[in-house]
């Protein structure tokens, strides 16, 4: 910095004597991480402090020294330039705080946490902390990928995704983690807003619901995001130690930070939980003439009319049908060495080989096998066609020759009959039959007629404990995932090859296919390389 000039340094250590407030229009408009001149002050008064400064304008340095609040006359020392601040002895004329004091090594644990949240927020200034006289960590002036390596290590950042997002007014960029990172915590969660470290519930809400589903229940999401706001936009002078802030558009920054992760989260580049490295390229999976006419599989059927959506009793029939399914061939299996590159490329998640427990699928790529569970995948499957087919309000329909009749309490009926229109846009029909009966006469085409009642009824609870709009907009996920879950194809159903390839295919095609609506992981893959070194060929 510039320095401090010699006539300044003890009005240095004058309590409230450097604060950088001169307006109350200032306080409207923080820049700065301290306004009200407390800090040196306070560390002065309980510890042996040195402070040291060269102002730029003048021939050599001056030091003062303060011990128990008091403060030395300026006195000359060699000095470059800038200012260093010496604290020694904290607490040494306060016993009774000093006492307090836990352990060596967990106040040096606290130390490292300033310094890595220090570290990270300026990584254009460069930090060292040393311990008993023995430097441990040091942060070179870098960018601030490189600057957030050297403080939390590579084992994050290699398993996290890169975001930059926003405009002049609002901006975040950063890490988050990938879904199938399976080290996140709390100790790993990093927000800084212009510059500043903080904890904010909007925030942490946004990115804990920006991966609710696609990250297991009751897993830490780690991140470290930088966010950068208009300062007239955000209160920062609503906490002590200033780690809280307060949003004027709070509603505006939550949507912003939700849509902003759950954008990147929906186009990030698959890696398979167990693989050290992604076989998929960094640009979107390219999908083949014949698949192309697929992408638009359910608006097609929307318009059609019919179900773009599988039963579990006939998983894959309804793409087949329409011709654009994957036809498999004896070289599926046998012949792998005679399929061309460019087709095992095209589809990353090779070709499926059999089935093991009637519940996972064996499938072959270009670098080694993959184990897919078959029903989170198509779960996942499932859950992205109902999201998209109820923003549309086109739910599909299938209409039922004989009614299915469930009954309710009165209070249910009375809430069924006041939420009609929400019932038939989630795809159920249905009539009076009785005080306590509707007769159900359509219900959604992907669901079996056989657990409909059951899941009326866990409908119809959510909307009396949320209410209609809320179900539609903050629970919808959490009904959708239920439906999905109970319409995907179920373990100890025997898939044919080309069902299993055509589940394949849905899966390249389908966002967040790595992770099931709950977070656990769809599949992973063993490499060539780690079944030759299990088998020790070559050594």
């Amino acid at each position: 910095g510039p320095g401090i000039p010699k006539n300044e340094l003890q009005l240095a250590l004058s309590r409230h004597a450097t604060s950088k407030i001169s307006a109350l229009t200032h306080l409207e408009s923080i820049v700065s991480l301290g306004f009200r001149g407390e800090a040196l002050a306070s560390i002065a008064s309980v510890s042996q402090f040195v402070l040291s400064s060269k102002h730029k304008l003048e021939a050599h340095g001056w030091e003062i020294t303060a011990e128990g609040g008091r403060v030395s006359e300026p006195s000359p020392c060699a000095l470059d330039r800038g200012t260093v601040v010496s604290v020694k002895n904290l607490y040494y004329n306060t016993p009774a705080r000093k006492k307090f004091l836990r352990s060596q090594n967990t106040e040096y644990g606290h130390c490292d946490e300033i310094y890595k949240q220090a570290a990270l927020a300026h990584p254009t200034i460069e930090f060292t902390i040393s311990h008993n006289g023995k430097p441990r960590r040091r942060a070179s002036n870098k960018s601030i990928e490189t600057r957030i390596r050297e403080t939390l290590g590579s084992d994050l950042t290699d398993a996290s995704i890169w975001l930059e997002e926003g405009a002049e007014e609002l901006s975040i960029q950063g890490f988050v983690q990938q879904p199938a990172y399976e080290k996140g915590t709390k100790d790993a969660q990093y927000l800084f807003i212009n510059g500043r470290y903080v904890r904010d519930r909007v925030i942490s809400h946004a990115i804990k619901q920006a991966f609710s589903d696609v990250l297991h229940h009751g897993k830490a999401i780690s991140y470290i995001l930088f966010i950068k706001i208009n300062p007239r936009l955000v209160d920062v002078n609503v906490h002590p130690r200033k780690t809280e802030v307060r949003f004027h558009q709070s509603q505006a920054i939550h949507q912003f930070v939700f849509h902003a992760i759950e954008k990147k989260l929906g186009s990030v580049e698959r890696v398979s939980p167990k693989s050290t490295h992604s076989f998929f390229t960094d640009r979107k999976i390219a999908i083949s003439s014949q698949y192309s006419r697929l992408q638009d599989n359910l608006s097609l059927a929307l318009e059609k009319g019919t179900s773009p959506l599988m039963s579990s009793n006939n998983a894959y029939s309804a793409i087949s049908a329409q011709g654009g399914g994957y036809e498999p061939t004896s070289r599926d299996i046998s012949d792998w060495n005679e399929i061309g590159d460019n087709q095992k490329n095209e589809f990353p998640l090779g070709f499926a080989l059999a089935q093991l427990s009637g519940v996972y699928i064996l499938a072959q790529n270009h670098e080694g096998l993959i184990i897919i569970d078959m029903h989170a995948a198509h779960e996942r499957i499932v859950y992205e066609q109902l999201k998209t087919a109820l923003d549309l309000k086109k739910i599909p329909k299938q209409k039922l020759l004989i009614p299915i009749n469930v009954k309710l309490g009165l209070t249910q009926m009375a809430v069924v009959h006041e939420n009609t229109q929400l019932l038939n846009t989630l795809g159920f029909e249905f009539s009076t039959s009785g005080p306590e009966n509707i007769a159900l006469r359509a219900i959604p085409s992907f669901l079996e007629p056989g657990k409909v009642p059951e899941l009326v009824t866990g409908v119809i609870k959510d909307i009396m404990e949320y209410g209609a709009t809320r179900v539609l907009q903050e629970n919808r996920n959490e009904i959708l995932s239920t439906l999905a879950c109970h319409s995907a194809v179920r373990a100890n159903r025997k898939l044919s090859v080309e069902e299993m390839n055509n589940l394949l295919r849905d899966m390249e095609r389908t966002e967040r296919s790595d992770q099931c609506n709950h977070g656990r992981p769809t599949w992973f893959q063993i490499s060539l390389a780690e079944l030759d070194h299990r088998f020790m060929r070559g050594q």
